[in-house]
């Protein structure tokens, strides 16, 4: 064998032999040296209504990045319905859906420090309920993320499953090995860890159960005296195939009082009550007259009092009000309304200390303040978001007799006036005209074409139109921005650009009037058809209003008008604004496609 062929084979086994080492050292040197990942506390909470609550609390060391990315198995992506980050005194923003460095088969999510990296933080994933599986008798299958998936090795994970219940019988299977515990270890956790848990329990009946919190609509409405009384209209369905809901636990502030609660007749219902010193709450089991199936839905009314507000230098307070108290389960869509007394005026809050979920609406007679939120539980209550609300309002006590006086008044005017008519009146001969001529000077009113009758029923068909021709509206806006883009790059020709521009245009003013066309007609129907109408009015007014913005700040950069920091600052808090908007439209339009699929 000549010289050329033994230096080759030399360097095949050299090759085989350290390969595996050379390809493992290059995949540890491109984690970020720069810090390092003590721990994670791992905590899955499965919910009353069957939600998962994915929570990491991290523990990081060294120079922390700018941003964080943390993700989990891309199976779960089209359960995720919430994220957010923070830490003990700030929120972090979270941006969706991103890549796990350059791995795929992960959904991940960039955690956006803006500059202040913490040492230890939280990052929360809410999930659907869709990956728990009722077996009956109480036995469930719930399939969870048994790790995080991160782009470093982690020092200690620890992993705690809970539930609502204590389980009589819990058997874990993750990574090929069975436990019969909530808590197990995983030391030198693997970055780019892809690992699928799954827990097979036995809670007592009743304590888990398969439902979607589809709406909440709390009214806190104030007296003149300042009693508060609060009612409050659910909106549930249920999603177990083998286990209808006979009962549902709902939770109410701690200090409520005078309970009583109504299915969607007005019948009352029978229930008990119970303290809760943990998740300070009212617990109320409602027994139900009749069983919730596999989607189908019943509303479920509760009113109750609570401590009235506080007298202090002529105004009436309420100090730290929660807006939606600590839930078991997740409310898909909820909204609080405080209603004042006519005559009276909110002081405090100020409509510029309001976020994007408020709104403030000053009447001539009374002020009414509205607060929503999507995805609500208890878990919205450990952060240091605003949770809580110091309401202050002056009120005149003389509104009282406001609206007997007026009435009053109004009578004694309509009868100085006809006995004043009355004696005006003297018999006169009766004259005769031309029929003709009274016809003549006779008004003629021609009625305007009704083309929406007020109150007429909306049927799947239209339902369906309404979402083809909104989505159809959504994905031609879509084409015009692409357009612009290109344009802009100069990837397409000018007059090929005004061509296809014009017959975009063209199309999207027809979609839009069609829009518009059933846009009335829900509008006319009422109810929760005309609700969904004005929430994805705001949507998009909030939408429009944020891309103008962007657009305003771009061009003020680009003159030297506004400094970078500003810049930026008003940037990100427009985008937040579009993003925020985009998501609530996407929301109501996911809603809506459920109904349509349920009705078929």
């Amino acid at each position: 064998m000549n010289r050329p062929h033994i230096l080759l084979l030399i360097a095949i086994l050299v090759l085989g032999a350290f390969g595996p080492s050379l390809l493992l050292g290059s995949v540890v040197s491109a984690q970020d040296s720069r810090y390092s990942i003590s721990r994670v506390d791992h905590h899955v909470e499965v919910m009353y209504s069957g939600h998962m609550i994915v929570q990491d609390r991290i523990y990081v060391s060294g120079q922390v990045p700018e941003s964080f990315l943390i993700g989990l198995p891309l199976k779960y992506s089209v359960d995720v319905l919430k994220v957010f980050a923070y830490d003990e005194t700030r929120m972090f923003r979270v941006h969706l859906g991103v890549p796990l460095g350059d791995r795929g088969g992960f959904y991940a999510v960039e955690v956006d420090f803006n500059g202040e990296a913490p040492s230890v933080f939280n990052v929360v994933f809410v999930l659907s309920n869709s990956r728990v599986e009722d077996g009956g008798g109480g036995n469930f299958t719930i399939d969870y993320p048994a790790y995080p998936s991160l782009t470093q090795t982690v020092g200690l994970c620890n992993v705690t499953v809970t539930f609502p219940s204590t389980p009589t019988s819990v058997t874990i299977s993750r990574d090929g090995e069975n436990v019969n515990t909530v808590n197990y270890l995983a030391p030198d956790l693997a970055a780019y860890t892809y690992s699928v848990g799954k827990a097979t329990v036995k809670v007592p009946l009743g304590s888990l159960q398969l439902i979607s919190v589809d709406s909440l609509d709390r009214q806190v409405t104030i007296n003149p005296k300042g009693e508060v009384s609060v009612t409050e209209v659910y909106r549930i369905t249920g999603k177990s195939p083998v286990s209808p809901v006979s009962a549902l636990l709902i939770s109410l502030p701690f200090k409520a009082s005078n309970i009583a609660v109504k299915d969607a007749n007005g019948n009352a219902l029978q229930f008990g009550e119970t303290l809760s010193q943990t998740s300070r709450t009212t617990l109320v089991n409602v027994t139900l007259t009749a069983f919730i199936d596999k989607e189908k839905s019943t509303s479920l009314s509760l009113q109750y009092t609570l401590p009235s507000a506080t007298l202090v230098g002529g105004q009436y307070t309420l100090v730290n009000f929660e807006f939606f108290p600590n839930y078991h389960y997740i409310v898909n869509y909820a909204s609080v309304t405080f209603n004042l007394p006519e005559g009276a005026t909110i002081i405090d809050p100020d409509v510029s200390e309001l976020n994007l979920n408020s709104t403030l609406i000053r009447q001539t007679f009374q002020d009414t303040l509205t607060v929503t939120q999507n995805s609500v539980s208890y878990v919205d209550n450990l952060t240091p978001q605003q949770t809580s609300l110091h309401l202050s309002f002056s009120y005149n006590p003389v509104w009282v007799s406001f609206r007997p006086t007026f009435w009053a008044a109004l009578i004694a005017i309509a009868v100085c006036v006809g006995a004043v008519g009355y004696r005006k009146i003297r018999p006169k001969e009766p004259t005769y005209r031309a029929r003709s001529q009274q016809l003549a000077e006779q008004p003629i009113e021609i009625p305007a074409l009704e083309t929406v009758k007020a109150g007429q029923p909306i049927d799947l068909a239209s339902l369906k139109a309404f979402l083809e021709a909104y989505e159809s509206k959504r994905l031609a806006i879509a084409e015009l921005k692409a357009l612009d883009v290109q344009a802009q790059k100069g990837k397409i020709q000018r007059s090929h650009y005004k061509l296809q521009r014009n017959a975009v245009e063209t199309r999207l003013a027809n979609l839009k009037l069609n829009v518009d066309r059933w846009r009335a007609v829900f509008l006319a129907a009422g109810g929760s058809h005309a609700d969904m109408v004005r929430q994805l009015d705001l949507a998009e007014a909030d939408l429009a209003e944020a891309e103008e913005n962007i657009k305003i700040y771009e061009a003020q950069r680009r003159k030297g008008e506004i400094s970078l920091e500003a810049y930026r600052r008003s940037v990100a808090d427009s985008q937040k604004m579009r993003d925020k908007a985009d998501s609530a439209i996407n929301g109501i339009l996911s809603r809506l496609r459920e109904k349509i699929r349920r009705a078929t």
